[in-house]
C-alpha cells in the first residue's frame, strides 16, 4: 500500500486567507497546507480519503489520473466540496465512482449535492456518484477496510484501518471501542489542529496523548492550523510523533 498525504491541513488551509503571520507567511513549502485529504494505491486500486475543495490541485500536483473509489469521514465543506471534480474520472470510467460513507452522511451528501441525482440535463456534465454505506469491516475491490468510529465535536464520524495503517482526522474523542481497532499499527495518521484546545478537534498534546496510547511505530499529525510550525513543532515532538505535510508519501 502506497500512501500519499495530498493536504494536511485544516478547513482554512494554510496560508489561511487575510493572515500574515509566521506561519502564512513562511516560505517553507512544509508550511503550505491544502484540506486534509490522503491519496491510497493498493490491490490494484487507487481510491481517495474525503475529496476537498483542493482536490483539483491536489491531483495535478500528484499526477493522479483516475480515481477507483472514495472513503468519507464526514460531510463537513473541507472533506467533500471537491466531489464535482470526480466527473473527470466518471468520462474514463463510463460508469459511476463509489462513495462509501456511512447512512447518515450519504444522506446528507444527496440532499447537499442533489443535482447529481436529478435527471439530467441535456448537456449537463455532472458527476456520477454511487452511494454505498460502510460500517465495521468489508472489502472493497480487494481492500480491506475497517471504520473507525470517532466524535467530532458532536458529530459522529468515521476513521478507517487498513491492516498495519489508520487514518483518522477531525477528531476530539475516540471511544474506548476504538482503541481496540487501532492496536499493533505501523502507521498512524491522526488530527493535531493547534496548540490550544478546541472543542471540535484534539489539540496537539490531546492528539500526542492519543498517539502515545494507541503505540503505533509512527505517527503523522494533519488537519493543522496556521498555530503549529513545522520545523518548530516537530522539534517538540518524539521522532515517532511527527507533523505530515502535504506530498508526504510512504508505504505500508
Amino acid at each position: 500500500m502506497k500512501v500519499t498525504v495530498l493536504g494536511s491541513g485544516t478547513s482554512a488551509g494554510v496560508p489561511t486567507l487575510g493572515c500574515r503571520c509566521a506561519v502564512c507567511t513562511s516560505t517553507n513549502p512544509k508550511n503550505k497546507r491544502m484540506r486534509a485529504s490522503l491519496y491510497i494505491e493498493d490491490a490494484g486500486q487507487r481510491f481517495l480519503i474525503d475529496c476537498g475543495p483542493d482536490f483539483r490541485t491536489q491531483a495535478i500536483t500528484n499526477g493522479i489520473h483516475d480515481i477507483d473509489f472514495v472513503l468519507l469521514t464526514h460531510t463537513h465543506s473541507d472533506h467533500i466540496a471537491g466531489l464535482d471534480d470526480l466527473r473527470a474520472f466518471n468520462m474514463i470510467h463510463k460508469h459511476p465512482i463509489a462513495i462509501y460513507g456511512q447512512q447518515q452522511a450519504l444522506e446528507d451528501l444527496r440532499h447537499r449535492f442533489a443535482y447529481c441525482f436529478s435527471p439530467p440535463s441535456p448537456g449537463s456534465y455532472v458527476p456520477e456518484l454511487d452511494l454505498q454505506p460502510i460500517n465495521g469491516m468489508t472489502e472493497i475491490r480487494g481492500v480491506e477496510v475497517r471504520t473507525v468510529p470517532a466524535m467530532h465535536g458532536t458529530l459522529p464520524l468515521i476513521g478507517f484501518r487498513f491492516n498495519k495503517f489508520a487514518y483518522l482526522t477531525d477528531v476530539s474523542q475516540l471511544p474506548e471501542e476504538s482503541f481496540a481497532l487501532l492496536g499493533g499499527l505501523d502507521v498512524l495518521i491522526l488530527n493535531a489542529l493547534r496548540h490550544r484546545p478546541h472543542p471540535g478537534h484534539m489539540s496537539l498534546s490531546e492528539a500526542t496523548t492519543a498517539a502515545k496510547r494507541i503505540g503505533a511505530r509512527q505517527t503523522w499529525f494533519t488537519h493543522m492550523c496556521h498555530d503549529l510550525e513545522h520545523e518548530a513543532t516537530n522539534a517538540t515532538l518524539p521522532p515517532e510523533i511527527q507533523l505530515s505535510y502535504d506530498g508526504l508519501t510512504f508505504e505500508v
